[in-house]
């Protein structure tokens, strides 16, 4: 009887030793805002939206520790709608990361769904993070001609340990197709971060479909830096995406290559913050008519946190195109062929993160 309640104790303790070594979280962003769009020569539009300030998402990651300064880890986040109470319309349940990871003083080995280095100072180096009316996606006609802007299923990812700001990371995804290599992606990104000052350099490959039959290659370059001054974080940025000039995806959105270039800055007034930024997208290659589709763009925002994890915010921008260009902020009456006028927007929302 002794001997069994000694065992029991010591596989009790056994198990309260294993699970201090190991955590799970979950966490989150609900963003929903209230937005109001005017595209020239149409009529006015009110509607609601969401992530106006950050992704709304629902996730899961944990740490274990395996000992010997290795750990294992997983990060599983899915898209959250707040407007709609919808997730994903690529229907992949954790479209955002699933991803699971080993770590040491080697760096870390990634596996799965993950960012691609190639697309993360596009986001890390905007006031407005390329979200809402104010991210410099609004005028980018890429994200939503290639699929796997951002992201790549699949793939196997490598980040260097960090040497005082310096790092590095990779990915590899693999096309997984018999008669195909659409798809296929490598990408990097060196980075040095250490006080006020970030810089960012990133280069990648995907192999795309486009009209039908054709298959190219699509070639990403970003450089980007900013540098926190303390009275005002400045931010400057260029994206260069070289694209076989087409029709893409199901959707039939017609893209070539084209150049971003943003300047912005953050200003913070106590615990809140001024964010605006300028971009500029210049399309490079195509037909006549497209390389001269080009367009101005420009935000300003303020953020009112009303605690660690609850803020208010408000945004307006207004786009104005040139030539063929028809940028228009999301939400607006539906532009119709051959429009190319200037849309202008206003947004009021509020973010709650756990």
């Amino acid at each position: 009887m002794k001997i069994n309640r000694a065992l029991a104790l010591s596989l009790a303790a056994a198990s309260l030793g294993a699970s201090a070594q190991s955590s799970v979280t979950l966490f989150g962003v609900v963003d929903a805002n209230v937005r109001y769009v005017k595209n020239s020569g149409l009529s006015s539009n009110y509607g609601m939206s969401n992530s106006g300030l950050s992704s709304g998402r629902l996730g899961f990651r944990g740490v274990e520790d395996l000992g010997g300064g290795l750990k294992a880890g997983f990060w599983l986040e899915s898209d959250v709608n707040a407007d709609t109470g919808t997730i994903s319309p690529t229907g992949k349940m954790f479209q955002r990361r699933s991803t699971v990871s080993l770590m040491g003083n080697w760096g870390e080995i990634r596996l799965g769904r993950d960012f691609s280095p190639a697309s993360v100072h596009s986001f890390k180096y905007d006031p407005f993070g390329v979200i809402g009316i104010g991210g410099q996606n609004v005028t980018s006609r890429i994200p939503g001609a290639i699929a796997s802007y951002y992201r790549h299923d699949n793939a196997v990812g490598y980040f260097t340990p960090n040497f005082g700001g310096l790092q590095a990371e990779f990915m590899f995804a693999p096309d997984e197709q018999a008669t195909s290599n659409t798809g296929r992606h490598m990408s990097g990104r060196l980075s040095y971060d250490n006080g006020p000052v970030s810089v960012s350099l990133s280069y990648g490959t995907t192999n795309v479909a486009y009209n039908g039959t054709s298959t190219g290659k699509y070639k990403q370059l970003g450089l980007a830096g900013s540098y926190n001054f303390g009275v005002a974080q400045l931010i400057a940025s260029m994206y260069r995406d070289d694209l076989p000039f087409g029709t893409y995806g199901t959707a039939g959105v017609t893209a070539g290559s084209e150049d971003r270039w943003l300047i912005g800055v953050n200003i913070p007034i106590g615990n809140d913050q001024i964010r605006a930024s300028y971009v500029r997208t210049n399309a490079r290659k195509g037909t006549a008519g497209y390389n001269d589709s080009d367009a101005d763009k420009w935000a300003i925002g303020y953020v009112h946190n009303m605690s660690k994890r609850t803020s208010i915010y408000g945004t307006v921008s207004r786009v104005s195109n040139d030539g063929g260009a028809n940028f228009a902020i999301a939400g607006g009456a539906p532009t119709p062929g051959g429009w190319s006028g200037n849309s202008t927007g206003a947004e009021v929302g509020i973010k709650h993160s756990f």
